[in-house]
């Protein structure tokens, strides 16, 4: 498989100023290192998965020109931006569970972009806090995570000088929003952990609208097909009320 990222590469979807740009290589070891003892499942996983990995990028005060942030739950004085090429026998339940576990590998956030068997390219972002239960503090609980196509994303919407610079907390917190929202959120009061919701509830009633539409179509009873197609305007009211609560009001997004 080619390991090129054009357009959806992670320098370019955030604007990374040449001082935040890096090109390192990054071991499956080094990925696997923190689940060997007490998960090898999960480090299996991640040398089956995982074709090739790299560094792309470290977010810091001084190369992004924003504060570092510490709290009780987590201390942000970096960022990586991480490059991931998936390997094409993964399921779509592996893609997802291996993102996650890099997001947990490192004791802070993480901006990862996976290159997908079929070309595309996924945004993974994860809401997560320093692990209370790990004595050594290196590794991190999930609290949210979201993985959107890069390419549905609006062009430029999650470059760093467009996001919230209060703090690199902050910052993160604003590129989940945004990117929850591909790249236009609704308003500037939708906070992250609301976004992600509002993400999965709209893939789960799309979801479930594809097989309600599939189902009618192929319905040979006449009661059946009413009530299935009654079912499917009700699902688009709901997708409609969603995209709504998510999106802004230019967002060119077709309801199924």
């Amino acid at each position: 498989m080619t390991e090129i990222f054009h357009e959806c590469d992670g320098a370019s979807l955030l604007g990374l100023p040449e001082a935040a740009r890096q090109q390192h290589r990054i071991t499956k070891k080094m990925l696997c290192a923190q689940f060997e003892d007490q998960a090898p499942a999960d480090a299996r996983l991640i040398t089956k998965a995982v074709v090739s990995a790299q560094l792309v990028g470290i977010l810091r005060p001084e190369t992004i020109q924003v504060p570092k942030h510490q709290d009780t739950e987590r201390a942000v004085v970096d960022i990586p931006v991480l490059e991931v090429v998936v390997a094409d026998t993964t399921t779509a339940a592996d893609r997802t569970r291996v993102t996650e576990l890099v997001h947990r590998s490192m004791a802070k956030p993480v901006v990862l972009l996976a290159r997908m068997p079929d070309g595309t390219t996924a945004l993974s972002l994860a809401l997560s806090h320093v692990s209370r239960t790990d004595p050594t503090r290196s590794t991190s609980v999930i609290d949210a995570h979201v993985m959107v196509p890069a390419r549905q994303i609006k062009p430029r919407a999650l470059h760093l000088d467009r996001l919230d610079r209060t703090d690199m907390w902050a910052l993160y917190r604003d590129l989940v929003r945004t990117a929850a929202a591909d790249g236009q959120p609704a308003s500037t009061s939708l906070q992250a952990v609301d976004a992600i919701k509002l993400r999965r509830r709209l893939t789960d009633l799309e979801t479930k609208l594809t097989i309600v539409v599939r189902d009618a179509k192929q319905a040979k009873n006449q009661q059946l097909r009413i009530q299935l197609n009654t079912e499917a305007r009700s699902l688009r009211a709901q997708i409609g009320s969603v995209k709504g609560t998510l999106y802004s009001a230019d967002h060119n997004s077709d309801i199924t």
